[in-house]
This record gives C-alpha cells, sequence and structure tokens, in this order.
C-alpha cells in the first residue's frame, strides 16, 4: 500500500484513493478502451512522467481528473484534465514555484522550503486573486475562462476552459508565416477589446505573445497564459518566463509594468503578424536598430506600421499608454492633404506650411460662403419688394427723405461689413458645430435586458464595456440591467460605459433531484450558481450514479449570495459481495 504524509502533519493519505479508475485517455482526454498508445495521441500509460508534478490520473476536489503535464514555468504546471460533473476536458493550473518547494514522487502533497515559507503564502495569495479576478471575466469569449478555484494539497489549483484550437505560433507557421492587414482588421478587434477589458479590471497580462494566444476552431482569438507578476519579470525570487522580442523592456528591469507594457505585447505580436519576422529583443535594441513593418513588407500601410512602432518604444514615457490609445490610433482613416489629396500619417503633426494653407483655405471658404449668403439675402429682399409692388402695399419715400449720398454709402458699407462678419461667425460656428457632433453622433442604445456577452460582442469597436458582476432577483443570469450613460445620450465611438450585469438570483429553491443523475443534476445546480458538494453513498434505493437526496429538502431556500453550499448525496451502487463499484460519469 502506498501513503504520503501531508506537510505538517503525521496523517498518512492512501494514493491509491487519490487516482482516479477511468477509461480516458491521460493525453487527449478522449476514450481508450485498448491498451497500449492512444490512436488519436500516441499517449502510452508507460511514458515516464516528471516525478515532480502530479502523475496522471491524481483525482482533485473530488472532481476532476489529472492528465498528461503540458507545460511549466516558475509559477507552477499545466495539466489536461477532465470535469467529472459537467463531462467536459479541462485545463488545470497547479501553482508550484519550483524554486520555492518540492514534491516527493509518487506524493500529492509539496512540501515548502523553511526558509521560503512567507514567500510562498505571499505568492500563493496573489495566484489565487488573480484567477478569481479572471474567473469573474469568464463571461469574455476572447480570454480563457477559469471555472474554479480550490485549495488542495498544500497549495492551489485553477481550473480552466479547454481551448479547441492552436497557438498563434502554429496558425502563423502554417499560413507561410504571417497574415495580410485585411485579415488582421478582421482577426484582433475583439481581442483587443476584451484586453482593454481586463486591463479596466486591474490585471496585467505581461505574457503576451503567439504562444499565449490561441486561434480557436471558430477561428476566434482567445488570450491564455495569464501568470503572477513575479513570473513575468526578471530579477525574482521564481523563475522567470520572458518571451523573447515580445517582452517590454521594464520587464527585464524594476520600472513599474502598466497597461503600456501590454501594449508593447500586443503591438510586438502584430509586427510578427504583418512581417511574418519576429522582433528584436526588446534589451537588444538600440536606436533605429529594428525596421518598420512597412519596411520588411511593402504591404503594410504606412499608418498602421508607424502606430506598431509608437507602440513598441523601448521608453514608457513616449510609447502608447492604453489598449484603447492603440486601437484607436490603429484603425483610424489615413489624413488626406485637401490640397492635392496625396496621404498624410495621421499621427505627424501639421507642418507651419500646412498650417498656414489649411489656415488660408478655411478664410476662403468664409468668405465664398459670406458673399453667397450675402448675394441671396439680396435676391429675397428684391423678390419681396417686386411682390409688394405689385400687390401696392409699398410706399414710396421721398426723394428728399433719404439720407445724403455720403451717409447712405456709408450706412451701406456698415451694413455690408456687418453682414459679412456675421456671415463668417455663422460659418466658423457651423464648422465648431459640425466638430462637436461628429465627436459624439452616436445615440446610445437601452442595454436593459440584453444578454451582456452578446452584445459586447455585437458592439465591438464601438463601445468599451466595463461589466461589473452583481445578483439580481430581476433579472437572468448574464443579462444587463443597468447602464452609466443613460440610453438615447449622444456619445462618440470608443466610450467606455459601465454596465451591471446579473450573476443570476441571490436565493433559489433547491430543484426537484428525483430521477436525476449525478451529471445532470450538477449541470442544474451550476447554471443556479449553486456551490455543491458531492458525496458517494452505498445504497441500492436508486442506480448507480443517480442522486439520493441532498442536504436540503426540494424547494428549500438556498442562499446563493451568501456561499451556501449543498451537499448532494449519489448512489454509490453495491455490487452482491458488497463491495463498492465504481461509477462511470455520463459522456
Amino acid at each position: 500500500m502506498l501513503y504520503a504524509f501531508s506537510y505538517g502533519t503525521n496523517r498518512k493519505v492512501n494514493l491509491n484513493k487519490m487516482l482516479k479508475d477511468t477509461s480516458l485517455c491521460m493525453g487527449c482526454m478522449n476514450d481508450k478502451t485498448y491498451d497500449g498508445p492512444c490512436k488519436l495521441c500516441g499517449y502510452d500509460d508507460l511514458d515516464p512522467c516528471i516525478p515532480t508534478y502530479l502523475a496522471p490520473k491524481t483525482y482533485l476536489n473530488e472532481r476532476y481528473i489529472v492528465g498528461r503535464l503540458l507545460s511549466y514555468n516558475g509559477e507552477g504546471a499545466i495539466y489536461i484534465g477532465y470535469d467529472t460533473a459537467a463531462g467536459a476536458k479541462v485545463t488545470i493550473k497547479e501553482f508550484m514555484p519550483d524554486t520555492l518547494c518540492t514534491r516527493k514522487k509518487g506524493e500529492t502533497h509539496i512540501v515548502v522550503n523553511p526558509n521560503s515559507s512567507a514567500l510562498y503564502k505571499t505568492y500563493l495569495s496573489e495566484f489565487e486573486d488573480l484567477n478569481r479576478s479572471l474567473m469573474k471575466l469568464r463571461g469574455m469569449a476572447h480570454i480563457q475562462a477559469v471555472l474554479d478555484v480550490f485549495s488542495e494539497n498544500n497549495t492551489s489549483y485553477a481550473v480552466f476552459e479547454f481551448i479547441n484550437g492552436i497557438s498563434l505560433k502554429t496558425y502563423l507557421a502554417n499560413s507561410s508565416g504571417g497574415l495580410a492587414w485585411e485579415q488582421v482588421k478582421e482577426l484582433f478587434p475583439p481581442i483587443l477589446t476584451t484586453l482593454s477589458l481586463v486591463h479596466s479590471g486591474g490585471i496585467i497580462h505581461r505574457g503576451i505573445s503567439p504562444q499565449t494566444i490561441f486561434v480557436t476552431d471558430k477561428m476566434e482569438l482567445k488570450l491564455s497564459g495569464f501568470c503572477i507578476s513575479a513570473a513575468r519579470t526578471t530579477n525574482t525570487e521564481i523563475a522567470c518566463e520572458i518571451f523573447s522580442g515580445y517582452a517590454a523592456p521594464e520587464q527585464y528591469s524594476n520600472e513599474i509594468n502598466g497597461t503600456w507594457t501590454d501594449v508593447y505585447g500586443i503591438s510586438a505580436v502584430l509586427y510578427k503578424v504583418l512581417t511574418g519576422t519576429a522582433p528584436m529583443e526588446a534589451i537588444a535594441r538600440t536606436g533605429n536598430s529594428m525596421l518598420e513593418p512597412m519596411l520588411v513588407n511593402r504591404n503594410v500601410p504606412p499608418n498602421v506600421s508607424k502606430v506598431i512602432m509608437h507602440g513598441m518604444k523601448p521608453a514608457t514615457e513616449g510609447r502608447i499608454r492604453s489598449i484603447t490609445e492603440f486601437v484607436d490610433k490603429l484603425f483610424a482613416p489615413p489624413r488626406y492633404s485637401p490640397s492635392n489629396g496625396s496621404r498624410r500619417d495621421a499621427d505627424r503633426p501639421l507642418t507651419k506650411s500646412e498650417q498656414k494653407r489649411l489656415k488660408k483655405q478655411k478664410k476662403e471658404r468664409a468668405k465664398f460662403l459670406a458673399a453667397l449668403i450675402t448675394v441671396g439675402i439680396v435676391l429675397i429682399a428684391f423678390a419681396a419688394a417686386f411682390a409688394l409692388t405689385l400687390s401696392g402695399t409699398c410706399t414710396f419715400v421721398p426723394e428728399s427723405s433719404l439720407p445724403e449720398s455720403s451717409e447712405e454709402s456709408s450706412y451701406v458699407q456698415s451694413s455690408t461689413t456687418v453682414s459679412s462678419v456675421s456671415t463668417v461667425s455663422t460659418v466658423e460656428s457651423s464648422e465648431q458645430q459640425s466638430s462637436e457632433v461628429s465627436a459624439a453622433n452616436i445615440a446610445l442604445p437601452d442595454f436593459t435586458n440584453r444578454r451582456f456577452e452578446d452584445t459586447a460582442s455585437r458592439y465591438e469597436g464601438m463601445f468599451t464595456f466595463v461589466p461589473t458582476y452583481v445578483y439580481s432577483d430581476e433579472y437572468p443570469s448574464g443579462f444587463m440591467f443597468d447602464q452609466s450613460i443613460e440610453a438615447e445620450t449622444m456619445v462618440a465611438q470608443g466610450t467606455q460605459i459601465e454596465v451591471k450585469v446579473s450573476k443570476g438570483r441571490s436565493v433559489v429553491p433547491l430543484p426537484d433531484y428525483n430521477g436525476k443523475s449525478q451529471a445532470d443534476y450538477i449541470a442544474t445546480l451550476t447554471n443556479l450558481n449553486v456551490k455543491y458538494d458531492v458525496v458517494m453513498e452505498k445504497t441500492d434505493a436508486v442506480p448507480a450514479g443517480y442522486v439520493v437526496r441532498c442536504s436540503k429538502e426540494i424547494n428549500d431556500i438556498i442562499r446563493v449570495s451568501d456561499g451556501e453550499t449543498v451537499t448532494v448525496y449519489v448512489a454509490e451502487g453495491v455490487s452482491s459481495n458488497g463491495a463498492s463499484t465504481v461509477v462511470q460519469q455520463p459522456q
């Protein structure tokens, strides 16, 4: 019999109880009912494993089966996994900084180095906080969703959705190394909007690269690879994972990281995507040693090339500061000079000669409009006088009552001057109003009772949504019910709108479990945001794998907002000799 001692105690743990008997392949989590290597992924149960990490078939939180190790870095390990309650593949991340702790072969608990206990707890707390914050954002379609966070084995785990797709790095390798700007315009806006929302939630990625962006089977981008800050910067107590060419200069020093750090990362990714060439490592760049994208690939639009270089400036003070600003500049149409129609870069300020020419053109346009309006007024006056004459209502003034010639001349000149000044003022006022209208020319819709995920996707690039998830007994889960700017308010494109999104009802009645399998009933509780524990009970009252009873009666109130937990008792099944039988979850 195999045993392990739990850290800090003398309690023996039976390792056989920690392993889940299953017919799933531990390499791809697909059904495998035969011996030998998997025909789908080639994984073999006899393949050697790194003893420092969890062995395949380890059972976590009485719910998740751990598969093969996918990758590891200074923060911990990532495994393919299987959620027995949901009947779905998942990705499981284990916090295990190998410079601060160890694990013996055949054991599940980790042992913290005695002199690293305080630091381990600090980083562990940051790991849990980060992934719980990401869990609140799981309604966003373009980041890898966190489904669960729990503690076990003297550490913590985060369970992520399994992404059906390939990394952007692999996708580019299969696409002749790069993509055209027209393809980038279709593919990248949703993930840029999502990244802006992630920043609004106070989360900085620090590891944006073709390796942490995935292309799904639906041809959408998903951002993965979130880590604690120490794992993405040098000179810390844990081994850092920095993606050469995509990491910002401040990640190599003690400079403050911020949204501008991720601007560098996404700019570097676009450099690679549009040129097919990896950008130079930040600390190796000197002066103009790195060519602009348009000099590597002449099909890259000049304004796009310059914005990417602006986002990759080594000095943080000269770099684009936010993703919102980056998007505005990246997708802004090129400016044109009115005189000759030639394209002028949107980021370059006007020269003095261009400023004088524009000013002169505005004055000439104002004079022309003034003259045109004056002629119009005169024509209207003549038409009115002619009409009055015909009707006999026009009174002729004796010649003696007219003002002197000089005075009349002076009067007419003065009137014309006032008219011209008034007209010019009107024209300038009209131009100013037109400019103001173009800056706020969208009537904000009413987002009440709309599904957040669908709405955010529909209005990507038009508005920036900042969601706050709260319980609501009036609106279904995932629906919006409040917005920071009232409907019908005129706003500009790109306006940030704070919205409240329902997490579902704060209290719910316990649903009926009679005749329900474990998988079906757990799915029902999950949809209601009800926390639960599963306890296997030997009984022949109901079929094996079906719910026997719960810790509450049917229709009893569950206070979801308080985190109230329901215990679900599931029939384990009893064989003729009284031994427990293994329950296979429905697939």
